[in-house]
């Protein structure tokens, strides 16, 4: 697992409604050196985008390497 943070993102109601029921949490895809940095990342992402909810720091998740064959 990488090490580091990332955040994450909770809808509200509020932020459900207005995007006509569909609830629609995300993730960074960042990774951040510490869970502060990672929750004020989020934060201002939410301010940005307008969104409401709540972001909370999570464990970053190793990203796996993808490619495509030629044969």
């Amino acid at each position: 697992m990488a090490k580091g943070f990332e955040w994450e993102f909770t809808p509200d109601q509020n932020d459900i409604d207005a995007c006509k029921g569909a609830a629609m949490p995300c993730t960074s895809g960042y990774t951040y050196p510490k869970e502060s940095t990672a929750i004020w990342y989020g934060k201002r992402w939410m301010k940005e985008t307008g969104r409401t909810g709540t972001v909370k720091s999570i464990p970053a998740h190793q990203k796996t390497s993808s490619y495509v064959l030629d044969y």
